[in-house]
């Protein structure tokens, strides 16, 4: 296969999945700015810690 086949696929997937994590985000994070949900509580130390959004994608 093409390396520029496998790098479109490859810039595809991540595009999907950035996609996927900022719909499924109910808080506004960086320039991911939601309008959708009210804002909530500011946190502070270790009360409530930002979470990272994990997806697993298989090879398709």
């Amino acid at each position: 296969m093409h390396p520029d086949i496998l790098e479109l696929r490859n810039i595809a997937i991540v595009a999907d999945l950035t996609v996927e994590c900022a719909l499924r985000r109910k808080e506004s994070r960086g320039i991911h700015y939601s309008l959708d949900y009210p804002p909530g509580p500011i946190p502070s130390g270790d009360e409530n810690p930002a979470q990272d959004t994990i997806l697993l994608r298989g090879l398709r």
